[in-house]
């Protein structure tokens, strides 16, 4: 059908505004849920992360007497650790390519670690025995702590329920 002379076909101005504004507000009750969605995301990849590491130290300490990893004729680095993490070890904590004869032990962890979901580093600040920090310095992906073996999240900041990420 053709429209009458005189009338116009199309939407009026308030027609737009109301549909716009209607558009606005269902965003702005979708963007919160999706902000809180992502943060929980990022604190359970963090909360897995720092688990497979925990396991990964605890049963390499298992399986060498309670000498924990990173440790190189008393020299500690995050090389080391990551060597005798992801190869296989003999007793004494040498690293060779795993399947290799005399290195029975490992690999502990099949790949690396990741970044840190909270600050997007993969670094791991390896803290000798004696050595202390007592909290975040977000200048690293992760710290290992040595001489207990602790593991953690190098971030200062929260998690959705408000709990530190240092403290997962």
């Amino acid at each position: 059908m053709q429209a009458l002379r005189g009338q116009r076909s199309g939407f009026t101005l308030i027609e737009i505004l109301v549909a716009a504004a209607i558009v606005l507000l269902l965003a702005g009750m979708v963007v919160p849920v999706f902000d809180g969605a992502v943060a929980d995301a990022e604190a359970a990849s963090t909360r897995q992360i720092l688990e497979r590491a925990r396991t990964a130290v605890n049963f390499y300490a298992f399986q060498h007497e309670e000498q924990l990893p990173g440790e190189n004729g008393g020299n500690w680095s995050e090389q080391r650790l990551i060597d005798q993490l992801r190869l296989a070890t003999d007793e004494d904590g040498d690293t060779a390519a795993p399947g290799t004869a005399g290195y029975p032990y490992g690999p502990y962890l099949t790949d690396d670690l990741g970044t840190n979901p909270f600050n997007d580093l993969d670094t791991i600040m390896v803290l000798a025995p004696g050595q202390n920090m007592f909290g975040p310095d977000d200048s690293t992906g992760w710290v290992f702590f040595a001489e207990t073996g602790d593991f953690r999240a190098n971030s200062s900041g929260t998690d959705p329920q408000g709990d530190p990420i240092w403290d997962l």
